[in-house]
């Protein structure tokens, strides 16, 4: 059962902290990687608070289907909302730079009054402003990003970036996470039943449609 950026932060009532942003950037990166290579086709999502999702085994996970009537434009790159067209890997690759960037913006701004500034180091914030850049040829590439990753998990004494995915799935009420998984579990099943219901009226209909005319045709 998943839990989304959004959901995790809504139950704390406050932002990413910044070795959280480190994992989240960390995990959503090689969970990118590994949909690049299995199908670029199918990855024509946006990343956003809503679809950017913490699984309990401490990866990521994308999907857009969670993400009902929000407004996501703010985490759309920009030559998409201007209506340009993806035609290679790298720009769609681009794009999740964008959106990945712009939701990791937000999970640690998230409550923060705006008085105050986001509690993030110079680098780190750097990083996410150069993923954010309205122009795309200036965004680092997802293997930059990999890299960066890789070099602060290994200079850095916190845990392992799954353990903080981890964390941020607990803090979701037990109760809620059973509920989101009924709900998948009844729109999967609806979407089986519901066509096997519909024949079985249909029969229904035909079959009485019959007795009518048989009936009929006796008088």
């Amino acid at each position: 059962m998943h839990v989304s950026l959004a959901e995790a932060l809504e139950v704390r009532g406050g932002p990413l902290q910044e070795e959280e942003v480190w994992a989240l950037l960390s995990q959503s990166a090689e969970s990118l990687q590994e949909l690049f290579h299995k199908d670029p086709s199918a990855m024509g999502f946006i990343i956003s608070p809503w679809s950017l999702l913490l699984m309990p085994s401490g990866n990521i996970s994308f999907a857009d289907e969670y993400v009902t009537q929000k407004d996501l434009r703010a985490f759309t790159a920009p030559e998409v909302l201007e209506g340009n067209a993806l035609n290679s890997v790298s720009d769609l690759e681009k794009m999740h730079i964008y959106s990945l960037g712009m939701a990791l913006f937000w999970g640690a701004d998230y409550e923060i009054p705006q008085s105050q500034p986001m509690k993030l180091g110079e680098h780190l914030n750097s990083l996410l402003l150069n993923m954010c850049d309205e122009v795309t040829v200036s965004r680092m590439s997802l293997r930059t990003v990999l890299d960066i990753c890789s070099k602060h998990i290994r200079n850095s004494s916190g845990d392992p970036p799954f353990s903080y995915i981890r964390k941020l799935v607990r803090l979701v009420p037990t109760l809620k996470l059973l509920l989101s998984y009924f709900k998948s579990i009844s729109s999967i099943l609806l979407g089986v039943i519901m066509p096997y219901i519909a024949k079985i009226k249909q029969k229904t209909v035909l079959f009485s449609w019959d007795i009518f005319c048989r009936a009929a045709v006796g008088h």
